[in-house]
């Protein structure tokens, strides 16, 4: 008898503590899901564990407007250059974006440099691959046309990196071309600033500057040019591949200590 109601006392203990169990997890899932209020709106308040993990949503870039095809080829019928003036502007004001090849393709269809200037000035913000942009250049008649838009967009290039950290690997596919139109110049002088322009806000190895830097005639503008280009190197521990593309050792120095004072 005794035996009996010890078994029945055991198996009362167990049935309180399951309900007790049952019922602190019922009030933990209603604490989970209780409601919070907020401006008369019931929002579910997020469990802590849940939402450590949980992925935070990125904000959409706005979408780049390309025009087409068809809009670069109507600048083609348009007998003046006045006309094709007001046609790059009412694009570039309703952030209408071109391509360098599309902005070369409209360059060339102007009848006089200075209009062309003034279309490649307006168009470089407006421009998809702004890091291609000496590629534009070639469509200009005169070393003086070229020198004003190099100034311009080597200005414009600094003023950008100041507001942003945005910088770029350069190809080897890209080296070709770069090589290519710094040899086409005639002078070191413009050869320095287009140089300057090509590099500002890329991120060149030391070989590829080494590159670059002996396509000079002359180690003063060559030296210049190295000092400048330093900033951009993705390897300045090997800076010396650069350096030694300078003829004389007293410009190797020179180069050195500049840097080394930086």
């Amino acid at each position: 008898m005794k035996r009996r109601m010890m078994m029945i006392g055991i198996a009362v203990a167990a049935l309180l503590l399951c309900t007790e169990s049952v019922q602190a997890q019922s009030r933990t899932i209603r604490r989970e899901r209780t409601p919070q209020r907020v401006d008369d709106r019931y929002i579910d308040r997020p469990d802590p564990r849940r939402s450590r993990n949980a992925a935070v949503p990125v904000p959409e870039r706005p979408r780049i407007k390309v025009v087409d095809n068809e809009v670069i080829r109507s600048f083609d019928r348009e007998r003046y250059d006045s006309n094709r003036l007001k046609m790059a502007d009412m694009i570039f004001s309703t952030d209408g974006f071109m391509t360098t090849a599309q902005i070369t393709r409209v360059a060339q269809a102007f009848d006089y440099d200075s209009n062309r200037v003034k279309f490649l000035k307006n168009a470089y913000r407006n421009c998809v691959d702004p890091y291609n942009y000496y590629m534009v250049l070639g469509t200009l008649d005169y070393s003086s046309s070229r020198e004003k838009i190099i100034s311009y967009v080597l200005d414009e290039k600094e003023n950008m990196l100041r507001r942003t950290d945005m910088v770029r690997k350069v190809s080897s596919s890209d080296m070709t071309a770069i090589i290519k139109a710094l040899k086409n110049e005639s002078f070191d002088s413009t050869r320095e600033k287009l140089a300057r322009m090509i590099v500002c806000g890329s991120l060149l190895t030391s070989r590829q500057i080494a590159d670059m830097a002996k396509t000079f005639s002359f180690d003063s503008r060559r030296a210049d040019f190295l000092l400048y280009a330093y900033e951009f190197c993705a390897d300045p521990q090997n800076y010396t591949i650069a350096a030694n593309t300078l003829d004389y050792s007293s410009s190797r120095n020179e180069l050195m200590r500049k840097i080394s004072r930086r």
